[in-house]
């Protein structure tokens, strides 16, 4: 490659562009296998330049016969010796580490590097859950940081967008248990505390379980495609460009109306999961509903509902939490988007499952 000299005059000189990008490149392609016999390319006249400019003068000077290059500008030639040289020339290579060691070191070398990249995300999303805990805290004091009517937004996708899959589910859940339960009661001569396991079942667990998986779902998928959507976007970016807190902005009214909402979810899937064993118990056995609520009240406390509430809300904000962090933290890329939704929903229901494992632990 010469930065400028004689052209033979068997040489046909083409002048380049002042603009010599990928489209210009593409087109004075062509025009040179076009022609037969010597040519030179003057670059002259160029200032705007891209990677397949100097994609171009590489392959001018080392696959192309009888083109030659000639007044290549100062930056191009400096834009041009960077773009040749390859990584182990512009970073220092590190060292290579010796593949010595048994099979069992090895393994064991491998098995802590992947405990250690789990511990790395453990950290960050409790890290995150902190966070939240204080934008909740400071919105709650001050009021500001969240746009108007976004809480309100979100209640309503929330709670009216999942009222109706909760209840019809869990009333579902109620006559299985119920079928369930009643032929080893009948057995045994206790048919008619078919109400205390519904009642106590109902409230204390399985109606806790049964929405935290169906928030998981439904909820914690459309916050992370959402989320991870903005973030793939660069409307996140965008934000914290403006001075917005991202993790303020978009997850402190999600939280809060997760807040909102888990109370009347909880009732009204209390109400039909208790409903779907009254049902059975007066197909199968002509119970009354007011000798079943009776039944039921003497075994059930008001303290089943409240733990099962309180449950419910824990498993809320660890759905928001989860889904929140895999949306903000997706790659930039719409595969990504997609495995990051997989993920935040298997996170989710699996989060769910432990901490009430651990409720029971403590209750029990």
């Amino acid at each position: 490659m010469s930065e400028a000299g004689a052209i033979p005059k068997a040489e046909r000189t083409i002048v380049l562009p002042k603009r010599l990008r990928a489209a210009e490149v593409a087109a004075l392609l062509g025009e040179i296998h076009g022609r037969q016999g010597g040519l030179a390319l003057d670059f002259r006249e160029v200032e705007e330049f891209d990677s397949a400019t100097l994609a171009l003068l590489g392959h001018a000077a080392q696959d192309l016969p009888g083109v030659t290059v000639v007044n290549v500008p100062e930056a191009l030639v400096r834009a041009g010796a960077g773009f040749a040289k390859s990584p182990s020339d512009l970073w220092p290579a590190r060292p290579a580490v010796p593949a010595t060691g048994t099979r069992a070191g090895r393994f064991v070398r491998a098995l802590a590097d992947r405990f250690l990249a789990r511990t790395r995300v453990a950290a960050s999303f409790l890290s995150m859950l902190a966070d939240e805990a204080y934008h909740v805290g400071v919105y709650l004091k001050t009021r500001k940081g969240v746009y108007p009517g976004e809480i309100g937004n979100q209640m309503f996708f929330m709670g009216y967008g999942s009222y109706p899959i909760v209840c019809v589910l869990l009333f579902l859940v109620g006559v299985t248990i119920s079928f369930a339960a009643s032929d080893p009661l009948q057995s045994f001569g206790a048919s008619t505390y078919i109400a205390d396991i519904i009642g106590y079942a109902m409230l204390r667990e399985l109606v806790p379980l049964m929405a935290g998986v169906i928030l998981a779902g439904k909820i914690g998928a459309a916050i992370t495609a959402e989320l991870a959507s903005m973030t793939v976007l660069e409307e996140v970016d965008a934000l914290k460009t403006m001075g917005v807190v991202p993790e303020r902005f978009l997850m402190v009214p999600r939280l809060a109306a997760i807040t909102a909402v888990v109370p009347l979810l909880v009732g009204l899937a209390d109400v039909c999961g208790i409903a779907g064993g009254m049902v059975v118990s007066g197909i199968k056995y002509g119970t009354m509903p007011k000798e079943f609520l009776d039944q039921m009240v003497n075994t059930v406390a008001w303290d089943d509902f409240a733990w099962g509430l309180v449950k419910t809300i824990v498993f809320g904000w660890t759905i928001v939490i989860s889904a929140g962090y895999k949306g903000l933290t997706v790659g930039r890329s719409a595969e990504e988007v997609g495995r990051a939704t997989t993920e935040s929903v298997v996170l989710s229901i699996t989060l769910v499952i432990v901490i009430d494992c651990l409720f029971a632990f403590v209750l029990y």
